[in-house]
């Protein structure tokens, strides 16, 4: 039922596009454009700043935040100069996954370290939607539970209405809504506002896709750094009652969806990296169940992948003449990549 569920309908693409968003990690799907006059006339998301709002309303709060963020190492840029090297400096560039203008226009320092380079490295180079429905044909288990607890059994009858209102409006079959994995329900309901989505229908495609194109336009050397089991596999390895938690995060704040995606804009415009995942904790429904269940996502998802990251992006950089972009949330703290590469020798300088 899964296979042919899978082969006869667009869903499985709209949910991936929306699963590798991120707080935390979206690659992008590539849409066919439509003209670029009809593009620039799209609305653009808006929302309340949820960090000014706090700041203001709870400012005990904010500060007990902020200083969490503030410790948290190489959380104030995204664009950083890796040397040490006889060959061309390479640079780290940290993404954040939106079609936001003043995100995907690069500043004239990326522009410049973009072009200075030979070779071009993203998360995933290729994200052909016959490879992604080939992917996902194959490993239908990996989102779908196909044996054990559904997805009813995890939830309140409150929580799970909420969810098959939201699904069936998006056009998911009813009798396979209880087959999808709480991460997966998560990642495709509760990370990407309207807005956002109409967007991304529309043709517009987010900063990942644009270096992309860019890459291969300029004929540079296009690398992946993972593959699509490394990024699926990872969000299937969270535990249940996590998955279950990030889940019920997402159904309480899903009001206020609009808002939390504008605040991860303006946090990443302002260089404000480390404010991101103490937010996504703070508005969470059950403080330590949330505190746990991101402890074990960062873990799985940045730590572990960083480590990757940085052994297939380390022969790049011996090179030189590399640019790295993944998103801004694996350049940060001590397990990050630009600690990574300070911790193999080479000196890495924030530029912006």
């Amino acid at each position: 039922m899964v296979h042919s569920f899978l082969l006869r309908t667009p869903f499985y693409l709209k949910c991936f596009l929306l699963s590798l968003f991120c707080l935390f990690s979206l690659s992008t799907f590539a849409f066919a454009e439509a003209p670029q006059a009809q593009l620039k006339q799209l609305p653009t998301c808006k929302g309340v700043n949820l960090v000014e709002e706090m700041r203001i309303v709870e400012p005990e709060r904010y500060q007990k935040l902020k200083r969490v963020a503030d410790i948290e190492k190489n959380s104030n840029a995204v664009l950083w100069r890796i040397d040490g090297t006889d060959g061309a400096p390479s640079y780290l560039f940290g993404t954040m996954h939106t079609t936001d203008p003043e995100v995907t226009q690069f500043s004239e320092q990326a522009k410049t370290a973009f072009t200075e380079s030979k070779a071009v490295a993203v998360e995933v180079a290729n994200l052909e939607p016959a490879q992604i429905q080939s992917y996902i044909q194959k490993n239908p288990g990996q989102f779908f539970s196909l044996k054990g607890p559904k997805l009813n059994d995890y939830l309140s009858q409150d929580d799970y209405s909420y969810i098959i209102d939201l699904a069936v409006k998006q056009g998911m079959p009813k009798n396979m809504i209880p087959l999808l994995k709480p991460w997966f329900a998560y990642i495709s309901y509760f990370q990407i506002p309207g807005c956002e989505a109409f967007r991304m229908s529309k043709g517009l495609v987010s900063l990942d896709q644009h270096i992309i194109k860019k890459a291969k336009l300029a004929g540079k050397l296009m690398i992946g750094l993972e593959s699509l089991n490394d990024q699926f596999s990872a969000f299937d390895a969270l535990a249940p009652k996590h998955q279950v938690t990030l889940l019920q995060d997402g159904i309480f704040q899903h009001k206020r969806i609009n808002d939390f995606y504008f605040t991860a804009m303006q946090l990443y415009k302002s260089r404000q990296i480390g404010m991101m995942i103490p937010l996504s904790i703070a508005f969470g429904k059950n403080e330590e169940k949330t505190t746990a269940a991101m402890a074990e996502f960062l873990e799985i998802m940045v730590v572990k992948r960083n480590k990757q990251m940085f052994e297939h992006s380390l022969p790049l950089v011996k090179k030189g003449g590399a640019f790295i972009a993944v998103g801004a949330l694996h350049m940060t703290g001590r397990h990050g990549l630009v600690e990574a590469f300070r911790s193999a020798g080479y000196d890495v300088t924030k530029i912006n």
